[in-house]
């Protein structure tokens, strides 16, 4: 996806995720942009055609919310400051290789000591870093758990620079926001650093990667520019090398241009004489470092940056912002509404069996609760003792959980940690491990237990007792309990 419609459906889906009480987009312009974007929608669109839907409803609902917050689309885009800093780094590179001095300041040429053995070194050392950057990358993809954005990631730097630039980003315009929308811009800044922040990470290595290349043909140009105007003689000296170590050395280094370019290596006896004499002319040594330079560096360098590019795009393209961590349900309910269908929903009974009465008042409940049409899916009742094999199911078919699963219990029942407690974290556990994106709600029904107790005088007390009993034992689903047929007031 391209990053304009991508910051559009960010900044939309950030701002109505925040804005529940439609202070920023009211709720019946949401619900217009869905209807006058839908209206070429069908049931079988294809993905370009959801795309377009959605980047047309966001774009609607960002010109609406703009009309009444005029900083909110200069507060979305990304920032110009960075604009500079691709050409200054190229033309940097540019003129540190020219003014490098390749062939060393005096006209007397150590072999063994050029810069750009220097620059020879270095791009090896970053080869090797390449490899384990990609070899820890395949072992983060095949572990969903880890992320390359995550902190301790050691190529997670361009991410971090784009957060602490994002920060410096925020104009003052933006203290006057309510806390809904300035909460809606900071979550759609973090939200675009997760989907776009690999493809700027490979744009950013595609950049270094092509710096390093100027950089060492800036550096050749100035040593063969350099050497038309003055005889640079080639000799060498060392501590620890000897003519048969040098020559040795230099067959591994020098060879491969050696034996491309057809420029032989000297001898041990004449590099012998070159250490004890004024040298010789430095040309073949020249050409040999300069081929080196080429096989090496040059063309690997423009190789990585071609192939980082390459990356950039097409992760670029396969963004999809539906698989974002828990807002697959927003997306479903734009959907649902737009077409005019049902949201399935799936749920599994606890040593319960709701009456068709009951059921009919779950359906309606959910509805209520979550905004849309359902259809109701029930799967096999789960008996006491098969809390763990009901869990481990989950796991066997994760690709036909939907958005919301719901545990259906009897409020009637007391609840223990034991049965109840271990099957709600055994079920939040399995989802959490193979779809994160199906929200788990805990529905109690309550019939049975309000026919039993209704004429009590302590009826509400009670019943919100029991209710409490169930919210803690849920954990962090107790916000996700709920009851049916519910009572005004009580749950």
């Amino acid at each position: 996806m391209r990053p304009a419609p991508l910051r559009n459906i960010l900044l939309a889906l950030s701002l109505e995720r925040t804005d529940s009480d439609g202070t920023v987009l009211p709720l019946e312009v949401r619900e217009q942009a869905t209807r006058d974007s839908a209206r070429l929608l069908s049931s079988d669109a294809s993905k370009p055609d959801l795309e377009r839907f959605f980047a047309d409803r966001a774009r609607t609902l960002i010109d609406q919310a703009a009309s009444r917050f005029p900083a909110i689309p200069s507060a979305a885009e990304p920032s110009h400051r960075g604009r500079f800093v691709a050409p200054i780094l190229l033309l940097g590179a540019l003129a540190l290789g020219w003014t490098s001095q390749a062939l060393g300041a005096e006209k007397h040429v150590n072999i063994l000591s050029l810069p750009l053995i220097g620059i020879l070194l270095w791009n090896l050392a970053v080869y090797a870093l390449e490899a384990v950057s990609g070899l820890t990358g395949l072992r983060r993809r095949s572990d969903p758990v880890e992320s390359d954005s995550s902190p301790a990631s050691p190529t997670a730097w361009p991410e971090r620079l784009a957060e602490w630039a994002d920060q410096r980003a925020i104009g003052s315009e933006e203290n006057g926001f309510s806390p809904p929308l300035r909460q809606g811009l900071t979550d759609f800044r973090r939200r675009w650093r997760q989907l776009h922040g690999p493809c700027s990470h490979a744009r950013i290595r595609a950049l270094l990667h092509l710096a390093a290349a100027l950089l060492a043909i800036a550096a050749l140009a100035g040593m063969y520019a350099k050497g038309i105007a003055n005889e640079y003689r080639a000799y060498w000296e060392s501590t620890f090398f000897t003519p048969e170590s040098l020559h040795a050395a230099l067959g591994v280094i020098l060879g491969p241009a050696s034996a491309l370019s057809g420029i032989s290596i000297p001898d041990v006896e004449t590099l012998a004489a070159l250490r004890q004499t004024s040298g010789e002319n430095a040309a073949r040594w020249i050409h040999l470092y300069a081929l080196t330079i080429g096989l090496f560096v040059i063309v690997p360098r423009l190789a990585l940056a071609g192939w980082k590019a390459i990356s950039a795009r097409r992760l670029e393209h396969g963004i999809d912002p539906r698989k974002l961590p828990h807002v697959g349900l927003y997306f479903d309910r734009i959907l649902a509404d737009a077409l005019g269908t049902a949201l399935p929903i799936r749920a599994a009974a606890y040593c319960h069996q709701p009456t068709p009465t009951g059921e009919a008042s779950l359906r309606l409940g959910l509805e209520h609760r979550l905004g849309v049409p359902i259809t109701l899916e029930w799967s096999a009742p789960i008996a006491l003792g098969e809390e763990s094999a009901f869990a481990g199911s989950l796991e066997t078919s994760p690709s036909l959980l939907p958005a919301h699963f719901v545990l259906v219990a009897n409020l009637a029942t007391t609840p223990e940690q034991e049965s109840c407690g271990e099957l709600i974290r055994q079920t939040r556990d399995a989802l959490a491990r193979v779809s994160p994106e199906t929200q788990l709600h805990l529905c109690l029904d309550a019939q049975s237990y309000d026919e039993s107790r209704r004429h009590l005088p302590d009826f509400r007390d009670r019943r919100s007792d029991r209710l409490a009993a169930w919210r803690a034992i849920a954990g962090p689903l107790r916000h996700q309990v709920c009851t049916f047929p519910d009572l005004e007031g009580v749950s």
